[in-house]
């Protein structure tokens, strides 16, 4: 997998907001947190679902496959060689 900023960018949201559940944040930082936190559960597990062909066909275990998928969403597979992946778009 290739680390780039983006992937830093997410991780640091994701200690955040992680953080937000066992820190006490000021309250309007608090709940933003816990909204994106929501928003990235809903929209990297639909986006497993939606693509779940194209992300299993990846060399790595399912079970990697569905975490890196959920920490890091588009980031984790967009960069597949696409010849591999049009097989199973």
């Amino acid at each position: 997998m290739k680390f780039d900023a983006w992937k830093f960018i997410l991780l640091v949201l994701w200690a955040l907001i992680l953080a937000n559940l066992v820190h006490a944040f000021p309250d309007w930082i608090a709940k933003s947190f816990r909204v994106l936190g929501v928003l990235f559960v809903v929209v990297h597990l639909a986006e497993y679902l939606v693509f779940y062909k194209k992300i299993s066909s990846r060399p790595e275990s399912p079970v990697v496959a569905f975490l890196m998928t959920f920490f890091f969403g588009i980031f984790y597979w967009k960069d597949y060689p696409k010849g591999s992946a049009a097989k199973n778009s």
